[in-house]
């Protein structure tokens, strides 16, 4: 009786806030306000896009609203102790850090972009703000510039290697917004996916590390994809497309190849959190509810967490919690990319994926091109 209430008071919960036209408004999904192991990381302002180290001890995240500061600066709370600290005292904002390894991180800062051209950024876009990417100590004081291409710069995302480590993010350059790659040790900048007229962001790297997700926004027709890119070839593939607004893309660091995003849903007045397996072709609803989640990202341990920011009162808090064995069925498919949904069995974890079709992306930059040697920032 008491499982039976429990399911009753998730359903309601679910339901609150969805439209008749939503697909997934009869589904019955876990609520993260059930779960008792769920726990609240941040407390005092604007808290998004948390990202776990790779022992899974540590989280770091970009705040603002605090105190007299309106900006974003990055903060860091050990799991173990409980513990916050702030990273980045900036003169500009900082945001979406990600950590390189246990001592060093990777951000993006407005510091030197408005200090080089202040008229040009008086009122500077609050989607795209000019920035560059930056490396740092955990400390925040050994600094390193490492883009100086005028405009945006941010959503950067590391792809490790013993002696070619790089970074892929996404650039807006003029009108047009890509994602690049960069080799951390020549500097040189590769085109991964730009195309006039179509927005490309929110880069993730697939746990092979040979594919790249991001989401694609046709400028014209305002219809959103999610498209997969092959790091070798350049090629890319379609996963899904039409089923509303997707963003906040985050791969699962372990196989199978679980894309993790947040998706406001045709019908849906709020955002959930959603993943879909790219071998077995299945949607599933992780999180969804009464308010706006966002920027989930899972933890590399063998009992995965899920870290996602959560709008409370219109704040945004960051909240952590194990993510479920079971997530339900999955959603039937209306993402019009020919793809029958499959159940999460149809298809061994440890079977290699079939290669989509691929199409190459056009372009109207050249593949390579030279990024400035970096310049220590004070």
């Amino acid at each position: 009786m008491k499982q039976l209430s429990l399911k009753i008071i998730a359903l309601g919960s679910i339901l609150f806030g969805c439209t008749h036209s939503s697909p997934t408004k009869d589904l019955l999904t876990p609520d993260f306000l059930l779960q008792k192991n769920v726990k609240q990381i941040t407390f005092q302002g604007d808290n998004e896009r948390p990202r776990f180290s790779a022992n899974g001890t540590r989280l770091i995240y970009s705040s603002q609203n605090r105190g007299n500061r309106k900006d974003l600066q990055v903060y860091e709370t050990d799991l173990v102790r409980n513990k916050e600290r702030r990273v980045t005292f900036s003169d500009g904002a900082a945001f979406d850090a990600d950590y390189i390894n246990d001592m060093e991180i990777l951000y993006s800062s407005t510091t030197d972009e408005i200090k080089e051209s202040p008229f040009l950024n008086r009122n500077p876009s609050k989607e795209f703000p000019p920035s560059d990417l930056y490396l740092s100590d955990r400390f925040g004081s050994d600094i390193l510039r490492v883009t100086v291409q005028p405009g945006y710069d941010g959503e950067a995302f590391m792809i490790p290697h013993p002696t070619k480590p790089s970074v892929i993010f996404t650039s807006r350059r003029g009108d047009v917004t890509g994602v690049y790659r960069m080799d951390l040790k020549s500097r040189f900048v590769s085109l991964l996916a730009s195309e006039t007229g179509k927005d490309r962001r929110f880069p993730t790297l697939a746990p092979e590390k040979s594919r790249v997700a991001f989401k694609e926004t046709n400028l014209e027709s305002k219809q959103q994809s999610l498209q997969l890119v092959d790091l070798h070839t350049k090629q890319t593939a379609l996963l899904k497309s039409g089923e509303g607004h997707y963003r906040d893309l985050f791969f699962a660091p372990r196989p199978p190849s679980r894309l993790f995003y947040s998706i406001l849903r045709n019908g849906d007045k709020k955002y959930q959190i959603e993943v879909y397996n790219l071998e077995t072709k299945c949607t599933q609803v992780v999180f969804k509810g009464k308010d706006d989640l966002l920027y989930p990202a899972v933890s590399n341990e063998s009992v995965e967490r899920l870290a996602f920011t959560r709008t409370v009162q219109e704040k945004k808090q960051i909240y952590m919690v194990d993510l479920p064995a079971d997530l339900g069925p999955c959603l039937p498919d209306t993402s019009g990319n020919g793809e029958k949904s499959k159940t999460p069995a149809a298809t061994p974890m440890n079977t290699p994926s079939v290669a989509p079709a691929v199409t190459p992306i056009a372009s109207p930059v050249s593949v390579e091109s030279p990024t400035p040697a970096p310049s220590p920032v004070k």
